[in-house]
């Protein structure tokens, strides 16, 4: 019997790791900075006692991780929906995945701990994927924060098995299934509301693995000396596309395909929405620190407002130094109002379209990954295709009823 310590085992790909490590008789450790059944609280991105499980085990199973769309990063459920975002902060992912695999692999590496498999995910390769990318793909930085931490995460398991540490990187595919919010619950509350669409009627390709394929494909990684410093990718049998893959969910809801919308019109408003959020948290802040009196109605600054007063340089007051006028904050803060006003009435086309945590990369990535490797390497291949694996999922929703009645101002 082998001692296992998984870490991010409250998480829906970690859950699934030590329920089939369980199952095949180890003695498994489970670690997670949220508490549930079987589950040890810890902080595994900070030092902590938590250090002392991993002295002398067999295998470490790394699967703590945020921003990969678990069930519980979801927002609350109201009416039937998500309210509110679930994007992670930058700086919580690079704690999470970075740190967190850093200590992890440090305390590894003092416990003497005999394997340990890493858990990364195919966005590792950044937003756009060239079709048939095998293992031996570079990582490396994208510009996208998610992107960029995961592959960060990677080489610092790397440098680690240079020195000395056996270690492997399973990058998973698309990953759905029980308690997988991501490519799973998201979508399903959205077709119930209405409120998903197809990019370009869905022709995008999905690099998809069920969550059952965890645990088996990281025990056969874990019990292979070949294992040993390399990169396997982990997707399903055969590949599916976006319109396929939620034609399923719409099947199992009895609804209609949802539409389709051009890729780019959604890309545009997506980009629109987040930067107009984004300057309206900086126009707030500023005006926190500075002191700087709320505008009148129609974004007009009230009676000793900073723009009121003479002499204040406008916007282009570098190129002009003698030029006077609204202030940059009043002029973005206006840009802000008009936006969000058109926002809050309604307006923006967006209003009965979301895509949830998935970007429109996501769902129009043509690439599909390689997968061969890892039967060569370990001998384990995907068994669950699509109607097996959806015919899992479905069971998983209807027992936590999340194919219940629809809300009834869904327009079909």
């Amino acid at each position: 019997m082998a001692r296992v310590v998984v870490t991010g085992a409250a998480g829906f790909v970690g859950g699934a790791i030590a329920h089939a490590l369980r199952g095949r008789g180890d003695d498994v450790v489970a670690l997670d900075v949220a508490r549930g059944p079987g589950v040890h609280a810890a902080d595994v991105s900070r030092p902590g006692d938590w250090e002392k499980e991993l002295v002398g085990a067999d295998l470490v199973v790394h699967a703590a991780a945020v921003g990969m769309g678990g069930v519980g990063e979801l927002p609350p459920i109201r009416g039937g929906r998500p309210a509110g975002s679930s994007r992670v902060p930058a700086a919580q992912m690079r704690q999470v995945l970075l740190g967190g695999t850093a200590t992890v692999l440090d305390a590894a590496a003092r416990g003497r701990v005999g394997r340990v498999i890493h858990l990364s995910c195919v966005s590792a390769l950044g937003p756009d994927l060239a079709d048939g990318v095998d293992e031996t793909a570079p990582v490396g930085l994208t510009g996208d924060p998610r992107a960029d931490t995961l592959a960060a995460a990677e080489q610092a398991v790397g440098a680690a098995t240079a020195s000395g540490l056996p270690a492997t990187i399973l990058r998973l595919g698309d990953a759905y299934g029980p308690r997988a919010g991501r490519w799973t619950v998201w979508p399903v509350l959205l077709l119930r509301a209405g409120r998903f669409v197809l990019l370009d009627g869905g022709p995008g390709g999905l690099n998809r693995g069920h969550t059952d394929a965890g645990g088996p494909a990281a025990t056969a990684a874990a019990g292979s000396e070949a294992a040993v410093g390399e990169v396997l990718h982990v997707t399903g049998p055969a590949p599916a596309t976006v319109a396929e893959f939620v034609g399923c969910y719409s099947r199992m809801l009895d609804l209609p395909v949802p539409r389709s919308v051009p890729a780019r019109m959604y890309g545009a408003l997506d980009d629109a929405t987040q930067a107009v959020g984004r300057l309206r948290g900086r126009v707030e802040s500023r005006r926190q620190t500075s002191g700087e009196p709320e505008p009148a109605p129609g974004g007009r600054p009230g009676p000793g407002g900073a723009a009121d007063r003479a002499g204040v340089p406008a916007v282009g007051a570098a190129e002009h130094p003698d030029a006077t006028g609204p202030s940059t904050g009043a002029v973005a803060l206006g840009l802000v109002r008009g936006i969000g006003s058109r926002l809050a009435a309604g307006v923006d086309p967006r209003q009965r379209m979301d895509l949830g945590p998935l970007a429109v990369a996501d769902v129009t990535r043509t690439g599909r990954l390689a997968g061969d490797r890892i039967t060569a390497v370990t001998g384990w291949q995907p068994r669950v295709d699509l109607a097996d694996g959806m015919s899992r999922t479905e069971a998983w929703l209807r027992d936590r009823g999340l194919l219940g009645v629809n809300e009834p101002s869904r327009t079909r």
